[in-house]
């Protein structure tokens, strides 16, 4: 896929955000997506492929938001940076040409794609215009997003709450930092990126609460 990259812009700048992402969690992969590409300035081109559905006919897109592009398969993969949008994005549909592998689209549509963006080329020479509502978050309700490297839970829940439920345990302890958290017990912050987490001191809240991504969070809601 670099390849493709820097032969269609050799010019380009490559960063990679992620490749830690687990394979085919489209959950986990938005909120990476999300997460590592909005301090980019306008005019950044993202390439972002999970595509558990590659191959089928599930829609290839370039979608613009906020003066950046974003590239990838539409499955939900964008939904979170389309549910953050500040205002209605632009997509076209990116056609698959008949010489492109069934199982490796990323090299062969969506590299290119993003090359050419990179370079300069206008999207409408990419592809048609999107009409039709894009794939939002694969998600019935809040849930688990995002599962970092210390074991803390993100969570889809932005305001912040009094108690949540997670797989038949209820968590009430709120505090500000793991300092002021008593150790052992799971207790519910304020990630640095606006998402309520969930966090255990000096431990692994997704071991203590057997979460990953996509595992649904009940909001605990006080009986008056």
């Amino acid at each position: 896929m670099k390849a493709r990259l820097l032969a269609g812009c050799p010019e380009a700048t490559l960063i990679d955000v992620s490749h830690s992402v687990p394979p085919f969690d489209v959950v986990a992969g938005a909120f990476v997506l999300w997460a590592g590409t909005r301090d980019f300035g306008p005019g950044a081109v993202h390439l972002a492929v999970v595509d558990p559905g590659v191959g089928t006919s599930r829609r290839a897109v370039a979608v613009e938001v906020a003066g950046c592009w974003y590239v990838g398969p539409d499955n939900g993969l964008l939904g979170l940076v389309l549910a953050e949008a500040p205002s209605p994005p632009v997509a076209f549909e990116l056609p698959r040409p008949e010489w492109a592998s069934a199982t490796f689209e990323g090299r062969d549509v969506f590299a290119p794609a993003a090359a050419s963006l990179a370079a300069g080329t206008a999207p409408s020479a990419l592809g048609r215009p999107v009409a039709a509502e894009l794939e939002g978050l694969p998600l019935a309700g809040p849930a688990v997003l995002w599962v970092d490297r210390f074991g803390n839970l993100v969570t889809s829940l932005r305001e912040p709450v009094e108690a949540v439920r997670v797989n038949d345990v209820e968590v009430r302890v709120r505090a500000r930092t793991f300092a002021e958290a008593p150790p052992g017990t799971p207790f519910l912050y304020l990630g640095s990126m606006g998402f309520v987490e969930l966090g255990v001191r000096q431990g692994r809240a997704d071991v203590a609460l057997g979460a990953g991504p996509g595992t649904p969070i009940e909001v605990v809601r006080a009986h008056l």
